[in-house]
């Protein structure tokens, strides 16, 4: 039950169109071995019964907090939950996904034993293996992430970190509906302040349906909103130029990808040679993957 006291951490869980989902998700936050929370749940203009379901559960646990808006996207839904937080610590869960029963109590572990660190992430599994990562040292127990990192890869997700509110009450996600990469371009913003401890403990689940919204997301969609991210860092933040250079060679090692998935042969062709001009680009795992793809098609 909550009291007046601040909680230690507050968990904000953007919500649209996932009533068959969502209480599950909510479950493994109840179940946390941890329980010093709140779940802030922003209904994000739902149009099925998402809300009733989340009104309905906020009855039953107070540290439920339902916050409903109109349609307005991801990263202003979470924002509205950043807003509504009255935690030490702010954490992340999708509408679909699950935490495992240690995850709460993993990183107030991990904040007690590192208290410099402003950042905190563990790991996760998809379905029944780890996150594929694109670098081998991010597989070790652990890994300090900085702006590098998040330059040329995305080793983590939102639903494996959490952050000091204290250190960072301006830290907001843009309010513009990004449909894909705004987890990424939150870590650039987050990690140009801060370093992040990352532990190779496993304490998510993602849940791997066929409805995910990256599933949905056309492939000239995606690759809009990852370009978009990449140049609203660039041009509202000061980058140095190695790193300016590491995210347009990722993005453009991501959108080749991405259209030669999509057998969109000419269009991953053409981008996979605008890489090929970074000598760095031989020893990426992306170029490489890419080429496999080339070759199928």
């Amino acid at each position: 039950m909550l009291t007046d006291e601040q909680p230690y951490f507050s968990v904000i869980m953007p919500v649209y169109n996932r009533a068959e989902l969502v209480k599950q998700s909510i479950d493994s936050v109840l179940r946390q071995t941890f329980q010093d929370f709140e779940l802030i749940c922003i209904n994000d203009g739902s149009t099925d019964n998402t809300l009733e379901v989340l009104s309905e559960l906020e009855k039953i646990d107070s540290r439920i907090k339902v916050v409903s808006h109109e349609n307005k996207g991801r990263c202003q839904a979470r924002n509205s939950g950043i807003a509504h937080a009255k935690g030490k610590w702010i954490a992340f869960l999708d509408s679909d996904d699950f935490y495992l029963d240690n995850h709460l109590e993993t990183l107030q572990n991990l904040i007690r034993r590192f208290p410099s660190f402003s950042g905190i992430a563990t790991e996760l599994v998809f379905e029944d293996r780890i996150r594929d990562h694109n670098k081998c040292r991010y597989y070790r127990d652990f890994v300090v992430l900085s702006l590098d990192d998040f330059a040329d890869t995305n080793p983590i997700s939102l639903n494996q970190f959490c952050y000091n509110k204290a250190s960072c009450p301006d830290l907001l996600f843009p309010e513009i509906n990004i449909l894909a990469a705004e987890d990424l371009l939150f870590f650039r913003m987050f990690s140009n302040r801060y370093k992040i401890l990352k532990s190779g403990i496993i304490t998510n689940f993602v849940n791997t349906h066929e409805n995910r919204s990256v599933n949905l997301i056309s492939p000239e969609l995606f690759v809009y909103w990852n370009v978009f991210a990449t140049n609203y860092f660039i041009d509202n933040f000061h980058v140095p130029e190695k790193i300016e250079k590491s995210m347009r060679q990722y993005v453009q090692l991501v959108i080749s990808n991405v259209y030669l998935s999509a057998k969109k042969t000419k269009e991953g062709s053409r981008e996979l040679l605008k890489v090929l001009k970074y000598p760095s680009t031989y020893r990426k795992v992306l170029f490489y993957k890419a080429l496999i793809k080339l070759f199928i098609n």
